[in-house]
């Protein structure tokens, strides 16, 4: 018996497992999920609306006549149907495995993809960016949870990192793969050529042999039967369960405060990331082009360089919920104070993307950490509930409204003024937004007063799975948590098992136990 991680393996791993293997499959999935986001925020893909000086625009604006709002219609109903589905993915994964799930989730986010490349009309185009949310949402419930599972335990902050600086760095290969594409050919291109690329994975997911989560069901035969024995009540009893399930993660102070915070940082993100290509050129006079290829470039380093060093830094500080939620609040509270002065003060293109990047790179210190603080202040077998219900409102209350709002802002700040003077406005309308970053770091500091013992939840065993039962999880066997060997190594069963199975809860200032 062996464990990774949090994980203890009871049933054969897969041939093709391997720790790192898993987490280059998970990383490039997530460079391919997020360079789509990327991409309609692109210049090239995302265009610019009609006017009289350009009959035609050009792009996704241009070829449907849309205004700021109507586009920003685009990000938003992506969001709704993420955040709609990924909660019931997260509740199906007690009753269905994992693995296959992410696998059907890909296969609707390829065919969506591919289906807004050919989308006739804007009606069709948002109902396709609709379907992208739904499939992204089982990998967003449950990629994060297989990476605590089988990250080293003293490793874990580096293994989310290099996990989300995909999210940066995808954006910002999106950026320059829209501009690439829509130089020689339509922006409908960019759109099939994402969805065919990611098809090599889907049917990995669905055909290989499939890897156990913690507090999942395993895929075969004796799992359907279970199923069909519980048909007659299945949506009564899925309410009830759903309902439960749902009132343990709200009862979590910690994961309260942490999901107000990361949903103000979110909402600014998103406008970042739609907005921000645009800003460059408006503003300072820079090419279409060359905004995208230096918003790109500079949010591939800065996404690289800081997630690395927020998961570096948590690791070195000590993997706690305190030090992650302390980490998180400078990030935000530092970021503020460079991004307000590029959007105040820079004068020329070099200025602004000066200033810009060095505040993208503290507020992206807090990729790792808030991942870390979502795995563990929740109990593990509503991992994935709890990383979707954090989805939900990160999406709901931020980036789903917020560039549709920000548009809306900057229509009305612009009405009636000169070119020149309107672009000016968008000085004003991204420094209102950025002001919900210091809402985001008071809320972490909150979370950080609340991180004390009892609130971190690993080492303790799924409620759902009987300590030293045949799909337990608790300590015993060959190996000890994260890998370290029982025999001959420290005893860990006094610290993690207490009566009736269940384990004792770690403080949230005390280390993991290391797996050297």
């Amino acid at each position: 018996m062996r464990f990774y991680g949090n994980a203890r393996m009871t049933t054969a791993l897969p041939k093709w497992f391997t720790p790192l293997r898993l987490l280059g499959i998970f990383c490039l999935t997530n460079l391919v999920v997020y360079l789509d986001r990327g991409l309609i925020a692109s210049n090239g893909v995302n265009g610019t609306p009609r006017t009289e000086a350009d009959p035609d625009g050009s792009g996704i604006q241009g070829e449907f006549d849309l205004n700021y709002v109507e586009d920003g219609l685009l990000p938003a109903l992506f969001m709704v149907g993420l955040l709609i589905s990924s909660p019931i993915f997260a509740e199906t994964v007690k009753h269905y495995s994992a693995f296959r799930l992410l696998g059907i989730g890909m296969a609707v986010w390829s065919a969506s993809v591919v289906a807004c490349g050919i989308a006739p009309n804007f009606g069709l185009l948002l109902t396709a960016r609709a379907f992208v949310g739904v499939g992204e949402a089982s990998f967003v419930a449950l990629a994060a949870p297989f990476i605590d599972d089988f990250a080293p335990a003293a490793q874990k902050a580096r293994w989310f990192a290099a996990f989300y600086l995909c999210i940066p760095v995808g954006f910002a290969l999106g950026y320059i793969v829209g501009g690439a594409v829509t130089a020689v050919a339509s922006w409908r291109w960019a759109f099939v050529g994402e969805g065919l690329v990611m098809v090599p994975f889907t049917l990995f997911a669905l055909t290989a042999q499939p890897l156990q989560l913690r507090g999942s069901k395993p895929a075969g035969e004796a799992q359907r039967r279970a199923c069909c024995v519980r048909a007659p009540l299945p949506i009564i009893w899925g309410y009830m369960e759903f309902g439960g399930d749902v009132a343990i993660v709200l009862r979590q102070r910690v994961w309260l405060a942490v999901c107000g915070a990361y949903t103000a940082y979110v909402a600014v993100l998103g406008v970042y990331a739609y907005w921000g290509p645009q800003v460059g050129w408006w503003v300072v006079n820079s090419s279409p082009n060359t905004a995208d290829l230096t918003f790109g470039g500079v949010t591939v380093l800065t996404g690289v360089v800081g997630s690395v060093a927020g998961g570096l830094a948590l690791d070195k500080m000590g993997s706690t919920l305190r030090n992650a939620n302390l980490l998180c609040a400078f990030a935000n509270l530092v970021g503020f104070v460079f991004l307000l002065l590029a959007f105040t003060t820079s004068q020329t293109f070099a200025a602004f993307m000066g200033l810009f990047a060095v505040g993208q790179l503290i507020i992206f210190l807090l990729q790792a950490p808030v991942a870390a603080i979502g795995m563990w202040c929740v109990p593990p077998e509503l991992r994935p509930l709890g990383a979707s219900l954090m989805t939900v409102s990160i999406h709901l209350l931020g980036d789903v409204p917020s560039p549709p709002l920000v548009g809306l802002l900057q229509q009305r700040l612009a009405a009636g003024k000169s070119p020149a003077d309107a672009a000016e406005q968008w000085r004003i309308s991204l420094s209102v937004v950025s002001l919900l970053l210091l809402v985001s770091g008071s809320l972490f500091l909150l979370g950080a007063w609340l991180s004390v013992p009892g609130t971190d939840w690993r080492g303790k065993a799924p409620a759902n799975q009987e300590q030293g039962s045949e799909e337990g999880d608790g300590v015993g066997g060959e190996e000890g948590l994260g890998g370290v060997a029982a025999e001959g190594g420290p005893d860990v069963r006094p610290l993690l098992l207490e009566e009736g199975g269940a384990g004792r809860q770690r403080s949230s200032d005390e280390p993991l136990i290391s797996d050297k």
